[in-house]
């Protein structure tokens, strides 16, 4: 039996970032390609992944691993097609470690980190707007393809575009509510909070964001046309999160600036990839790793994201609990 070993990339975002996997396969070796990309219209670029399998009967796995030749091929044509507008974009060769994308440490040559880029700017695409993605290279005998309708805008409908501010109590919550259409399936709902410190004695301030994850890959409701999705927001993970980030200094006074809810959507395809990881978990999981993809050919994903932010500043009250709550009143919010 041979070993293939390969290493796939995801941009954000849903958790399928730099994830390494191992599949047996008991057929005569040959290239296999292993793509990923997550376009999303809120991003400043489009970055594709597209690397192979490799097999050796003679040479161990770390050692191939090492090498980039064996994870890249050498001439690929990487293509995105706007089958709604009839459009046609060619992506550039980069390396990841000098665009901010430098893969993980491990069993994989992390330099060249071959990506494939296209400014989002050079493509602009619309929400619903039907994607393909084109893989030539002369080491397959066809194209790798796949489509997919890229994720419509989405809106928080609380809170709505009138609330700029809430309280904050360790024993209250809120139900955050968003609107969006079928093409989104799978969300994650962060906040970054902003918490100013000001030393006393220097006069100086830093912010220091802290990040609260709300929930991940929570399935939205489905339907047709414009959907609703809800998650509750407790104000007592705030609290949590606080106590458990920053410790009681002296000299340094603390105020909550402001909480930033961001919120990710991702395509049906992220969603069908999580249900058959899911499935195989448990005791009566098998030992096997999902091949899910939605490629012609191949291992990976090609799908779709969509990302929006609300910033809410906490009312005044806000500070009156985190003074005097067991969990923070030692922080010296003021």
């Amino acid at each position: 039996m041979k070993q293939i070993k390969f290493a796939g990339f995801a941009v954000l975002i849903l958790t399928l970032a730099a994830c390494d996997e191992d599949f047996q396969l008991t057929e005569p070796f040959k290239a296999i390609p292993v793509i990923y990309g997550f376009m999303d219209r809120t991003d400043t670029a489009q970055f594709i992944r597209v690397e192979k399998a490799f097999v050796s009967e003679d040479i161990s796995a770390s050692t191939i691993a090492q090498n980039p030749d064996s994870l890249y091929y050498n001439d690929p044509l990487v293509k995105i097609v706007n089958l709604t507008q009839s459009k046609e974009y060619t992506l550039s060769k980069v390396d990841g470690n000098l665009e901010g994308f430098t893969r993980n440490s491990g069993p994989f040559a992390q330099s060249p980190n071959i990506l494939y880029k296209i400014k989002t700017s050079a493509m602009q695409w619309n929400g619903g707007d039907s994607l393909q993605i084109i893989v030539q290279t002369s080491e397959l005998a066809s194209p790798v393809t796949a489509k997919i309708a890229s994720v419509s805008d989405m809106k928080f409908t609380f809170p709505d575009d009138n609330t700029k501010q809430l309280k904050f109590f360790s024993i209250n919550n809120y139900d955050f509510q968003w609107k969006h259409r079928t093409n989104a399936r799978l969300f994650n709902l962060k906040a970054l909070i902003h918490v100013e410190e000001f030393n006393i004695t220097t006069g100086s301030s830093i912010i220091k964001i802290i990040e609260m994850p709300i929930t991940t890959n929570f399935p939205g409701r489905e339907g047709s046309g414009e959907i609703f999705s809800s998650v509750k927001v407790f104000g007592s993970s705030l609290y949590n999160f606080l106590n458990d980030k920053l410790s009681p200094e002296t000299g340094i006074e603390r105020y909550l600036i402001k909480l930033d809810f961001h919120l990710v959507g991702g395509g049906p395809e992220i969603k069908e990839y999580f249900e058959i990881l899911n499935a195989n978990t448990g005791i009566t999981a098998s030992q096997e790793i999902p091949r899910y993809t939605n490629l012609s050919q191949g291992f990976g994903i090609f799908s779709s994201t969509h990302s929006i932010i609300k910033s809410i500043t906490p009312q005044e009250p806000t500070t009156d609990s985190l003074k005097v709550h067991p969990l923070t009143r030692d922080l010296t919010f003021k």
